[in-house]
């Protein structure tokens, strides 16, 4: 069973108190990654933050001598708020980051700081380059940025093994499982998603939906959809191509002005649906390698129920794919009351949703049907994954740090991620709260997303059903299926590599 998620059920359960079931029942079949779904039962009742605190991170204090231990970021990411605050400013995550931070100074006599270099991402990767071939370890400890940009730095060998770090322990509930599961090959991992990385949680997919607004509609339960196993792409068709009207009364539906049950942004939104359908790119196989999975017959038949759903069902849409608030288009559309359902990122409910007068809630986003064992999502590109860079660090100092960083995200930051992403209703809405834990458990770090680089196949998707508005997945792929298969080649020779 999913280690972070059996973590989760316990907290849910003692929160409760009460017995939680969390979705369908039954084993993972290909990907051990996504969220399966057991009932636990418990009898003691605690608080969320008791439950946290309890789990130790197994590191020893040791007194670095007042050295700063450097996150690179990036500077378009604006995620650096989640490594680092000047001060207590009241507001409940600023204040978790500054008191996770403290613990660490007052442990270890280090200082926890922030860098991101002018220029984006691709600086951050200069900066790494710099940083390795010139052999300095004062740079920065942990490079912690865009997932596909830094994939390059781990392509180009800049990156160490996380094998090779001490003091990391991927057993711990503060690393994702999918770093075992899908980012180690050959007993090596050069990206890793742990805690520390908020942004792996704030980044990630889910559906939003308005709690108020759907009452007026003949709509079953949907948390016990979801924990029934038959939430479904068909199931969330069926029931928003009810909900559609033409508010401004001009005879056709536009995603700019009436009203809809579910709308999609037409980028990484409509991209989830791949791994949500468990559709993964590249899987480990039984020689320990890399398969490239992506295309089959199922890929075929995915793309044509999408189309079917966003361009031939009434009171469904995907907003357009060119505007220049094409990221955003559907959420506000939301925020704005105009639809009922919403693909969208976590994160959005606190960007979009916080003076949001209804009141909303969180899912998962649908499976391909009942069959499929597992929830799964993916976390947007943006996202941060971690890299050790080869550049003559301190290894115990950079494993120590860097677990506890993961560690006391874990029981300080998260948590008040979680409330304010629910607009401080997450101790006190049980079906919520049970909901954005599922999403986040059931996140997948698919080789073949993080490993793109923009040369691999991730992006056809959501290019073919938001933008060319076609199904012709075949002849794409076919026209790219050399490139693609040799990119993943140098992937796999990666982790291959004499050392």
């Amino acid at each position: 069973m999913n280690k972070k998620l059996v973590s989760i059920l316990l907290l849910l359960a003692m929160l409760a108190p009460a017995m939680i079931s969390c979705g369908d029942a039954g084993d993972t079949t290909d990907n051990d990654t996504a969220a399966d779904t057991t009932v636990v039962e418990t009898e003691k009742e605690t608080t969320e933050e008791e439950y946290r605190n309890s789990i130790s991170d197994e590191v020893e204090n040791e007194d670095f001598g007042g050295r700063d231990f450097i996150v690179l970021g990036s500077d378009e990411q604006d995620f650096g708020s989640f490594i680092y605050v000047e001060e207590l400013n009241g507001e409940v995550l600023n204040d978790s980051v500054y008191n996770r931070n403290l613990t660490i100074e007052e442990r270890f006599n280090t200082k926890v700081q922030y860098t991101e270099p002018t220029g984006g991402y691709t600086q951050s990767s200069a900066t790494v380059k710099k940083s390795v071939q010139g052999g300095d370890p004062d740079a920065f400890q942990l490079a912690s940025f865009h997932v596909v940009e830094n994939a390059g730095n781990a392509l180009q060998g800049y990156y160490m093994n996380w094998y090779d770090i001490p003091h990391i322990n991927f057993d711990k509930p503060w690393w994702s499982d999918s770093t075992v599961n899908d980012l180690t090959i050959n007993n090596r991992c050069y990206l890793a998603v742990g805690d520390a990385a908020v942004s792996s949680i704030a980044q990630t997919y889910c559906m939003i939906f308005d709690k108020e607004t759907i009452l007026d509609y003949d709509v079953p339960d949907v948390y016990e959809t979801v924990r029934a196993g038959e939430w479904t792409i068909e199931h969330l068709q069926t029931i928003a191509s009810t909900m559609g009207r033409d508010t401004d009364g001009d005879g056709t539906m536009d995603p700019d002005t009436d009203f809809y049950g579910f709308l999609s942004n037409a980028k990484s939104n409509l991209n989830t649906y791949l791994w949500s359908f468990d559709n993964m790119i590249c899987r480990k196989n039984d020689e320990g390698g890399i398969d490239v999975t992506y295309y089959s017959e199922k890929l075929v038949d995915l793309v044509e129920k999408l189309y079917n759903v966003f361009h031939e069902t009434n009171g469904i849409a995907v907003t357009s794919p060119t505007d220049t608030d094409t990221h955003f288009l559907a959420i506000k559309a939301f925020a704005n009351g105009r639809c009922v359902f919403v693909n969208a990122l976590l994160s959005q409910t606190i960007t979009f949703l916080a003076e949001f007068e209804n009141e909303y809630g969180i899912l998962p986003y649908p499976k391909y049907n009942e069959e499929q064992a597992n929830y799964m999502t993916m976390v947007d590109g943006n996202h941060e994954a971690m890299g050790v860079a080869k550049n003559g660090n301190n290894l115990e100092f950079v494993g120590k740090i860097t677990e506890v960083m993961c560690a006391e995200a874990f029981k300080k930051i998260l948590p008040a991620y979680y409330d304010v992403s629910l607009k401080q209703r997450y101790a006190s809405s049980p079906d919520d709260a049970e909901m954005i834990e599922l999403c986040v458990a059931s996140r997948v770090f698919d080789l073949g997303y993080v490993f793109d680089n923009w040369k691999g196949c991730s992006f056809y998707l959501q290019n073919l059903i938001g933008q060319d508005k076609s199904t012709d997945i075949t002849s794409h792929y076919q026209k790219n299926e050399k490139a693609v298969l040799k990119h993943y080649e140098d992937v796999e020779a990666l982790f291959f590599a004499e050392e």
